[in-house]
């Protein structure tokens, strides 16, 4: 009895040395990959070890309905002290989605060893959007404890997709560096997917193809993902991070290929329905009376359309709404009318029917934003556009009509549409997809005109400046202040951000209309703005310097983009002052391509200087092979703003 009570003590003393062993041996370990992560990855605070997600996509013949869950799963190492910006996650999903078996937990290394510190708290939130009034977006947020240098914190959950159509897309960069990366889509034989690859790099995403289990399984694979790039002027990531748009093309049955997003087509069939009930409607009765009231003293068909667009633009707020199926149904005309809001949706349908009383061809139309890098018929899913505009056909000529903005001006389409597809409704049947313009450089101008007067060291400006197309229309909203010294502060960086040292005199934002200009009035001071040596004297006329120090970096990775093209002039009048004369006047100076280009024109009279200076941006995205051009262009450009005035008395 004994020797089996002391062999029993000898069996557990071996099983808590191996167990103190092992704890020992892992704490070890996570020393050692510790520093082996440090010296790989020198700037960061934390890296993923892995990103997975893995789809299986099934038909469920019993629910005629498509079976959609995927399972996601992640896993962070923290390197430094400071990486408790990565504690707080979120998990964020909509009515479409259902979220379901979340494990998080965080390994954190002790004294004894690793432990395993489980997260239980979760808290459901509305998601907020700063551009958004109400969605169904929601997030379940909760935090990892014990974040420290050394702690690993794993995610995982599944997520049931309700909507076959709204399969996404999945980005193999995050916020942080990824060890490995990898989606993973398994399908049953008889459904076929459809996929697009997009970014600015994605030779280096290993995909392999196979079949297993009377199933087809699709895999792309990313080691060594870098973290986002952000770099000033730079368009939506979608257009250079490396991402999968995934959909489900179709499946067969019976030899019948039953088609889901096979192409635009399908897309539109699935759409329709959510107008058909607006498109549909023959008269308006409650609209009639208000619309030849409104349009009474208007003659031609284009002046009716504008004054339509100008009601509904300035007398209807808009407000998004993101709310599921309310997502992508338009309200009744009537009601946007009675209540006086209304989503892009909403605004469309207003002046699509208001329209069609006024006897104008009018036609609902899907766009996506400038923000989305897609196609109709390469990505045939919701994702490719999030907007809804209005195409109206007047003498012939189609115009693209976004009245979301109290500011827009008819004729023009809004900034975030230009050179987009929009998938314009002709009826339940038809459609066709149109390619929206670009507003020229001289359509959106910004001119600032002063005069300049020297009183002792500092200069004195009194300007007009006067804005017209995009500009206007995009400035315009920010001039609402309630805060008068928030005001002068903007005004200051507005009128000049490169001079520190303005004092603001007097602004004036003179009343406008949407067809006129916007126009402001202002006065500043820029002390110790000239120098003197002996009788003679120095001053610089380029008080507003446009692209100073915009070089681009030779290492640049993502593309230089533009919200829209303009043409800026400024036209600078200095008084001599009594008694002087003009030693030296700067050469005039021109450069010219096809993007950008400048001019610096000086001329001189008895009593005054005249600086001209005026440079022009032609495009929404820069090519790189314009790149050295444009550094040759800020070249010359810095060689035109050092020069100096000198007068001699």
């Amino acid at each position: 009895m004994k020797n089996s009570t002391l062999n029993s003590c000898k069996v557990v003393s071996y099983l808590l040395f191996s167990f103190l062993l092992f704890l020992y041996g892992v704490g070890v370990a996570q020393n050692q990959l510790l520093d082996e992560y440090r010296k790989n990855y020198k700037k960061e605070k934390a890296i993923f070890l892995f990103r997975n997600k893995e789809i299986n996509i099934d038909f469920d013949t019993k629910k005629d309905s498509f079976k959609i869950v995927s399972k996601i799963e992640s896993r962070i190492f923290h390197l430094r002290l400071h990486s408790q910006t990565y504690a707080q996650e979120a998990i964020t999903y909509s009515d479409y989605t259902k979220i379901s078996e979340i494990d998080a937990y965080s390994l954190v290394q002790t004294v004894d060893g690793v432990r395993k510190k489980q997260v239980n708290n979760f808290q459901t939130r509305d998601a907020v959007s700063d551009d958004v009034f109400y969605n169904d977006i929601k997030e379940k947020v909760f935090l990892f404890s014990n974040i420290t240098a050394g702690t690993q914190t794993h995610l995982s959950y599944k997520e049931e997709l309700l909507e076959p159509r709204f399969l996404g897309s999945f980005f193999f960069t995050s916020y942080i560096p990824s060890e490995k990366t990898e989606l993973t889509v398994s399908v049953a034989e008889n459904i076929e997917i459809g996929y697009q690859l997009f970014g600015m790099d994605t030779s280096k995403i290993r995909f392999v193809e196979k079949k297993q289990d009377n199933r087809k399984v699709y895999t792309w694979t990313l080691e060594n993902a870098p973290k986002y790039i952000s770099e000033k002027s730079s368009p939506n990531i979608r257009y250079y991070e490396p991402h999968l748009v995934l959909f489900i093309k179709n499946r067969t049955i019976d030899n019948e290929k039953i088609e889901l997003s096979s192409s635009a087509k399908n897309l539109y069939d699935w759409y329709y329905p959510f107008i058909k009930e607006i498109d549909t409607i023959k008269e308006f009765p409650k609209l009639e009376y208000f619309v030849d009231e409104l349009i009474a003293k208007d003659t031609t068909q284009y002046a009716k359309a504008k004054r339509i667009f100008d009601w509904i633009a300035t007398q209807i707020q808009y407000i998004a709404f993101e709310d599921g199926e309310r997502g992508f149904r338009p309200a009744h005309p009537e009601t946007v009318c009675n209540r006086k809001y209304g989503d892009c949706k909403d605004m469309a349908s207003t002046l699509v029917s208001m329209l069609r009383v006024a006897g104008i061809k009018a036609h609902f139309a899907w766009i996506g934003s400038r923000d989305l890098p897609y196609s109709y018929n390469q990505t045939p899913v919701p994702l490719v556009d999030n907007h809804m505009i209005v195409v109206a056909t007047i003498n012939g000529k189609n115009y693209f009509l976004d009245a979301t903005g109290s500011q827009e001006t008819f004729g023009m389409p809004s900034y975030f549409t230009q050179d987009k597809e929009a998938l314009v409704a002709l009826d339940a049947m038809n459609y066709e997809i149109m390619k929206v313009g670009t507003a020229s450089y001289s359509q959106n101008v910004v001119y600032d005109s002063a005069k300049v007067k020297i009183d002792g060291t500092k200069v004195v400006v009194t300007g007009n400046l006067e804005l017209k197309g995009f500009p206007k229309t995009t400035i315009t909203p920010y001039l609402q202040f309630q805060d008068k010294k928030r005001e002068r502060e903007v005004f200051k960086r507005f009128l000049n951000p490169h001079e520190p040292t303005l004092q603001l005199q007097k602004i004036s934002v003179l009343p406008t209309t949407r067809e006129k200009p916007l126009q402001i009035n202002y006065e500043y001071e820029i002390p110790n703005h000239t120098q003197s040596l002996y009788s003679e004297f120095y001053i610089n006329l380029h008080l507003n310097p446009v692209w100073r120090n915009t070089e681009i970096e030779d290492d640049r990775k993502t593309p230089v983009s533009a919200n829209y093209k303009f043409e800026k002039t400024q036209v600078y009048v200095l008084e001599l002052p009594r008694g002087a004369t003009v030693k030296y006047l700067p050469k005039n100076q021109k450069y010219e391509s096809e993007y950008f280009g400048f001019s610096v024109e000086y001329t001189r009279s008895s009593q005054e200087i005249i600086l001209k200076h005026s440079v022009y941006s032609n495009y929404l995205i820069l090519p790189v092979s314009e790149y050295e051009k444009w550094n040759e262009m800020v070249k010359q450009l810095h060689q035109a703003y050092r020069q100096n005035i000198v007068l001699q008395r």
